[in-house]
């Protein structure tokens, strides 16, 4: 693979780019080794390069306001307000300077992930870190040098984070901020609620409403709604919690309701309850995340219930 840059710095910033990225292959790991060792050059600019961005943290505090609000103005229609001020021309200065582009800045290490319904992904961070999204989620990645964020659109994510004080671990989801001290925690973002769990280590939550940050230790559980009011935290089961990792969903006593909205979310169906389907039913048992139908036969042969199809993507559930 030939890189299209004439600069050699500009090569050992495509190269760091791209070796950093998650789906780069064996085949350009051996071209990076080939390029790296057919001059002297550019083993040095690449030396330069990795020396710049270790190094940028020291520069990124004076410009991070600025950095922030370009990236809100690339997201929004043309607006009368300018773009650059002066430190963040004199950032662009700088990592012109080195011969990287500012699209690279910006944009390089931004991954959008997502899975379809009964979809599964595993996605390994350069650091180390780990983000398993479950079923019909979506989430954008920004790996960068002032910090690790994530921006949670929809769905459920297990994430296990390498900690690093240098640059911080944060998911963004809805109306608040999930940062990482440390740690492996599940979010679940759901009818305007975002449900948060720790499996090991701690987390902090910051959300517009509460601002200062409300710590959870591992086995406990919160969750916000869409206007950022904390819920108390409470003990959970994080074996029910975490299930979905191995295709499987616990329930216990849970309400009839929501056990189905939940099987809903890994099968592209809608199941739809009738007005004589009995109140106040719970399911408890593990149920397989992928086969409907004897998650449904089962639930059925324990409650007064049956389940009907009414067509391809409809089930009718209903009393006996």
């Amino acid at each position: 693979m030939k890189t299209k840059s004439n600069s050699i710095h500009q090569q050992a910033s495509f190269w760091l780019t791209r070796l950093q990225s998650h789906d780069c292959t064996e085949e350009e790991r051996r071209d990076f080794s080939r390029w790296l060792l057919k001059k002297p050059a550019h083993a040095q600019a690449y030396q330069d390069v990795q020396n710049f961005w270790q190094n940028l943290n020291s520069v990124e505090p004076l410009i991070n306001q600025e950095l922030t609000a370009a990236r809100h103005y690339l997201q929004r229609p043309p607006a009368p307000p300018r773009l650059f001020s002066p430190r963040l021309a004199l950032a662009f200065s700088v990592i012109l300077m080195m011969g990287i582009s500012p699209y690279l800045y910006f944009h390089a290490t931004t991954q959008t992930y997502q899975t379809a319904k009964g979809e599964r992904q595993t996605v390994q961070l350069a650091d180390g870190s780990q983000i398993i999204l479950n079923t019909d989620t979506q989430l954008n990645v920004h790996y960068g040098f002032m910090g690790r964020e994530v921006n949670f659109i929809r769905g459920e994510a297990l994430f296990s984070v390498v900690h690093n004080d240098k640059k911080p671990f944060t998911v963004a989801a809805a109306k608040g901020v999930i940062e990482d001290v440390g740690t492996r925690f599940n979010v679940y973002q759901h009818d305007n609620q975002v449900a948060v769990t720790v499996l090991e280590g701690e987390v902090q939550i910051t959300t517009s409403e509460n601002p200062t940050p409300r710590h959870i230790i591992a086995g406990l559980q919160t969750s916000y709604n869409e206007q950022g009011q904390i819920a108390p935290l409470e003990k959970t089961d994080v074996n029910s919690v975490t299930a979905w990792q191995t295709g499987k969903l616990i329930f216990k006593k849970q309400p009839l309701r929501d056990v189905l909205a939940q099987l809903a979310r890994y099968h592209d169906v809608e199941l739809q309850l009738s007005e004589n389907t009995p109140q106040n039913l719970s399911v408890s048992g593990t149920f397989p995340a992928d086969n409907l139908s004897l998650a449904l036969n089962t639930i059925a042969s324990a409650l007064p219930i049956k389940f009907t199809k009414m067509g391809e993507r409809t089930v009718l559930v209903s009393g006996k």
